[in-house]
């Protein structure tokens, strides 16, 4: 091979070294992990075939974490990228006031989840917190967030929307300053009103910005799991336990890992595929 054809992947090395060491191997040594039985405690495993993944299909709290983690999407991909795409819309303004307030939209950001989780601990207290209070104020009764079955997953998808909104906002904004004024100044000459505007000449420009945001909190989503582990540790009653949490449990609460290992991969096959489906069917046409 001749040095002109070799240089680049020289170049390339480090960076593939990288990606195969952090990425592929890990990932086929945790695919072979899966057929073992390996008790941590013991250090002993032995080859199990595919007894984990029936034990897993068997298991009535793997279908119970699947179920949460459905409910958990959907309730935080829709309303956090149609929310942040709307102040992303209402935003896109010269004016200097509207810098600062998309920097205040963006701070939560830069807060990590464990941390948030710590301060939405205190603003769910049922008994001082500032929700509550806020309620009380108003004539309302308490509401016991984090210790009902029935507001605890809502409460954690709450604390993730005011933390992503912000990312999802500056990526929007910035898809929506790239976009050529002339089309709008076109369509303004045409007579289309702000809704018209919006949807043929906005909403298409920003379609590969809206694949971006849609594929990139898709897979946050699967994974989060330090604002669900501060603040309910899979409770009350196992309904904020999503898959990452099971996988968590299982892998160092039981000591399984090879159990852990198969529920991971089914994890890992449903964000590829979930992933596949939305760029087959919703992405921008060629």
């Amino acid at each position: 091979m001749k040095r002109g054809r070799l240089e680049p992947y020289l170049y390339l090395s480090p960076g593939l070294l990288l990606l195969f060491f952090f990425i592929i191997l890990p990932i086929i040594l945790l695919f072979l992990l899966s057929f073992f039985r390996w008790d941590m405690l013991s250090g002993s495993y032995s080859f199990a075939g595919l007894e984990n993944y029936r034990h897993m299909l068997g298991d009535r709290l793997f279908y119970n974490a699947a179920r949460n983690t459905g409910l958990y999407l959907a309730g935080v991909l829709p309303v956090g990228i149609g929310a942040a795409l709307l102040i992303a819309v209402s935003v896109n303004s010269r004016l200097r006031v509207y810098s600062v307030y998309r920097s205040a939209i963006f701070i939560p950001v830069i807060v990590s989840l464990a941390a948030s989780g710590v301060i939405w601990l205190w603003i769910y207290d049922y008994r001082s917190g500032i929700l509550n209070h806020l309620l009380l104020s108003g004539g309302f009764s308490r509401v016991n967030w984090l210790g009902s079955p029935d507001t605890a997953l809502l409460s954690v998808i709450i604390v993730t929307l005011w933390q992503r909104i912000g990312y999802n906002m500056i990526i929007f904004f910035a898809g929506l300053q790239v976009i050529p004024r002339q089309l709008y100044e076109a369509a303004m000459i045409d007579g289309a009103k702000p809704l018209a505007r919006f949807r043929y000449v906005t909403w298409p420009n920003l379609l590969p910005t809206t694949s971006f945001v849609v594929v990139i909190n898709l897979i946050l989503a699967f994974r989060d799991f330090d604002q669900i582990y501060v603040m309910t540790r899979g409770g009350p009653m196992r309904r904020t336990t999503t898959l990452v949490y099971h996988i968590y449990e299982t892998a160092f609460a039981e000591f399984n890992m090879g159990r852990a290992a198969a529920v991971t991969m089914v994890l890992f096959m449903a964000v590829i595929t979930a992933t596949w489906l939305y760029l087959r069917f919703f992405r921008e046409e060629p």
